[in-house]
């Protein structure tokens, strides 16, 4: 069931904006559809998409604030965190959450959408993923072009 909120957006007022999406090497293919669907909601609604890989989950809250300039007018951090075995799974998560929640609120003027997928499996993973099933690409890219607007 997908429950995602309807957004009945003004595309005057995102046409010519730009967004920065930083999303992971790791877990590339799973994530690509997502990217994907990023894209293509840029192109509908004519918002310039600039794309930038770090290594891992970990590593996109640094590579916001190392990217982030003036020129975005927001901002999406995509990644997947798969459980595994090991705490890592809730290292990374809970640090990861709390570092873009640090950035979103000291950095308020420019939205950002946290785009990490938390998932027990590889199967709950691809239904958030795919463009046929839950979409969560789309779903983050409107989520953000309605911060924009707002």
């Amino acid at each position: 069931m997908n429950n995602s909120p309807e957004f009945h957006l003004d595309g005057k007022k995102l046409t010519g904006k730009k967004i920065l999406l930083v999303t992971t090497a790791w877990n590339r293919d799973f994530l690509s559809p997502a990217v994907d669907a990023i894209q293509k909601e840029c192109e509908t609604f004519e918002v310039s998409c600039e794309v930038v890989f770090c290594p891992g989950s970990l590593e996109i809250p640094a590579t916001i604030l190392r990217k982030m300039t003036d020129d975005f007018d927001g901002v999406l951090a995509l990644g997947l965190v798969i459980k595994g075995d090991t705490p890592h799974f809730k290292l990374v998560s809970n640090q990861t959450y709390a570092s873009l929640a640090d950035i979103a609120t000291s950095n308020y003027e420019t939205p950002l959408i946290n785009g990490i997928l938390t998932v027990d499996n590889k199967v709950q993973a691809q239904d958030r993923i795919s463009q046929k099933k839950l979409n969560k690409g789309k779903e983050f890219a409107l989520s953000l072009f309605h911060m924009i607007c707002s």
